[in-house]
């Protein structure tokens, strides 16, 4: 079988030629799409040849001035007044987001801060970068100076918020401990005597609270008798008593007497039913009965320390007369 003669040299040019005219077709179709995306992307994109030449998108010059693309690259940190993101520390040039990805390092939402005659105010834009296989770098970025304005009213109001949500929890502390000063008011209703007045539901919490109360108040005015004052409880079982019980037995223990007044007569029946005792405690009908007992218990130990106090000098005085 004999071979095919090989082609001849005109038909490989020709060859060769169709090949490369296709080749500059689709590089042309490429270089046309690239260019429709640049122009059209609404992010800033700026190109850096391996020899530091650089080519920008229309909207990099929305962002730098129509003029942006004019500077030099080595003049872009003077030129544009670019900060880090303190807004404050002028941004090196070796440490520009394209900068680094020429190095062959990627950089992602870079924050920078940044000044032009055309924008003195000053505008803040995130910058991405990313090296080229051939060589050189591309760097898209975009102002946001919008969102981050946004972002610091919203933190602003933020701390606001939490200034606010501070100053509320404070003044519930506050109202707190004015209820609880207010619902476990001790009374220094006469001298030595101090009174316990006990309105609404007594819980394990609540009666914690008055027996610390009472037990300091007693300490602090060395006083000798206590009223609890039970006018205001409509409701007692048995672990209520329990605790009022147990109240009595410690004011006792400090060397103070403790009288219970104000059982209610739907109390004292719900009591009795319960087979409740208040064995060894002194009560009374109202708060001014107490006052009364406690009062004449006074008077009378007043007496007996003046008589007693007296008995020396009678004995003496009988001596003198014999």
């Amino acid at each position: 079988m004999t071979e095919p003669p090989p082609p001849s040299p005109e038909f490989r040019i020709a060859a060769l030629e169709a090949e490369l005219a296709r080749e500059r077709t689709e590089s042309s179709r490429l270089r046309s799409l690239v260019t429709v995306l640049l122009d059209n992307n609404p992010d800033g994109v700026t190109i850096a040849d391996a020899a530091g030449n650089t080519t920008s998108n229309p909207a990099s010059s929305k962002v730098f001035g129509e003029t942006a693309s004019d500077i030099p690259m080595s003049s872009w940190s003077q030129e544009f007044g670019i900060k880090r993101a303190d807004g404050v520390t002028p941004y090196p040039l070796e440490e520009l987001p394209l900068v680094r990805a020429m190095r062959g390092t990627h950089v992602d939402e870079e924050l920078l801060f940044a000044r032009t005659p055309q924008r003195p105010e000053g505008f803040w834009i995130a910058a991405s970068a990313r090296p080229l296989p051939e060589g050189g770098a591309v760097t898209v970025f975009r102002d946001i100076t919008e969102r981050k304005r946004l972002e610091e009213d919203l933190a602003a109001r933020n701390a606001e918020l939490a200034g606010r949500e501070a100053e509320k929890s404070q003044l519930i502390e506050r109202l707190r401990l004015a209820v609880e000063q207010m619902s476990t008011p001790v009374l220094e209703v006469w001298d030595d005597v101090l009174a316990l007045p006990v309105v609404g539901v007594v819980d394990t919490q609540r009666s914690a609270q008055m027996v610390e109360k009472l037990l300091a108040e007693v300490v602090d005015k060395r006083c000798k008798h206590v009223i609890v004052d039970l006018t205001g409880v409509d409701v007692i079982d048995t672990s209520t008593a329990d605790r009022f019980i147990k109240m009595a037995r410690a004011v006792e223990l400090l060397g103070a007497s403790c009288i219970i007044t104000g059982i209610q007569p739907a109390v004292a029946q719900t009591l009795v039913e319960l087979g409740v005792e208040f064995a060894g405690l002194s009560t009374q009908r109202n708060l001014k009965r107490a006052l009364e007992t406690c009062t004449a218990k006074i008077r009378g130990e007043t007496r007996g320390r003046r008589a007693t106090d007296a008995a020396p000098e009678v004995v003496e005085g009988r001596r003198a007369k014999r």
